[in-house]
């Protein structure tokens, strides 16, 4: 249901894996014989939007646990719930079957991706759900270096959107870009008749002063930097009456609680960094059940 950037979330296996087990797991090395075998099961212990469950197959394989005839992976795995799903404590979401050393090599990585992702779908799902239908609420750069493929595609998974990748794919004038080419409107107008064809081009303004500035340019979106909703309404009804085309996005110290009263003043979108930077994990546990 939601595309899984494979070829990153390749690459983070790869290297957590590599930092976790580095030479060798020695307590199962130490404790387990070659050709114990387990079962398992992944259980929510809270309830949240669960996202990541989709890297076990990734995690499982990239440990080398695979048949050398059938080239199948060794552990076998039952998917019970998918990524976007809704959970409570007590659910089971993951089976497993298979070689213990595997299935313990490949717990902690596991847990760790899908603990964070889940964290990061579940906020998008109860900011965008506070927001309402009009407002649509976006992520931002403030990702985890290394992890932002991921990150960005657990708030697709919790029902948010996506701002720009990063710095390349988009134009996107702030404070320091208008300090330092003379203005916003400079900085706008530079933009506009240098992009690439069909790049966004979004601007940052701080007053309505600078709102006014841009109203005649064909921006793909505004940012309102930490205007109050009752600002946020003149700036619609100014757009408005000046006929321009563009959104508003709000951002700037956004929280849950006002959501709501910046989706009635009528913005757009709303861009909040502490969906990826402050998400708490959602809390997942994996059991053995038996031999």
């Amino acid at each position: 249901m939601f595309d899984l950037p494979e070829a990153a979330a390749r690459r983070i296996v790869r290297l957590a894996l590599e930092e976790d087990i580095g030479t060798g797991d020695l307590t199962c090395r130490l404790v387990l014989p070659s050709g114990h075998r387990s079962r398992a099961r992944v259980v929510a212990k809270q309830s949240g939007t669960l996202c990541g469950v989709s890297l076990a197959p990734l995690v499982f394989s990239e440990l080398g646990a695979v048949d050398p005839e059938s080239g199948a992976s060794e552990v076998e795995l039952t998917l019970l719930r998918e990524d976007g799903s809704t959970v409570a404590p007590g659910d089971e979401v993951l089976l497993l079957e298979g070689p213990t050393r595997a299935i313990l090599e490949g717990e902690r990585v596991f847990l760790n991706l899908a603990q964070h992702l889940s964290g990061v779908a579940t906020q998008a799902r109860i900011h965008q759900d506070a927001a309402g239908a009009s407002c649509r609420v976006l992520d931002t750069r403030k990702t985890a270096p290394g992890q932002r493929e991921l990150e960005k595609w657990a708030i697709r998974v919790g029902g948010g959107a996506n701002n720009r990748m990063g710095l390349w794919d988009a134009v996107f004038i702030k404070e320091n870009h208008a300090q330092a080419a003379g203005g916003v409107r400079s900085a706008a107008l530079r933009a506009l008749e240098k992009r690439p064809v069909g790049a966004d081009v979004i601007v940052e303004v701080r007053s309505l002063e600078e709102l006014d500035s841009v109203l005649d340019l064909p921006l793909t979106r505004v940012l309102l930097d930490h205007f109050a909703p009752a600002e946020v309404a003149r700036s619609v009804a100014l757009r408005d009456a000046r006929g321009a085309g563009f959104p508003f996005e709000v951002s700037g110290e956004i929280r849950l609680g006002t959501l709501p009263a910046y989706a009635s003043a009528g913005a757009e979108f709303a861009s909040l960094g502490a969906l990826t930077h402050s998400a708490l994990p959602l809390d997942l546990s994996l059991l053995l059940e038996g031999t």
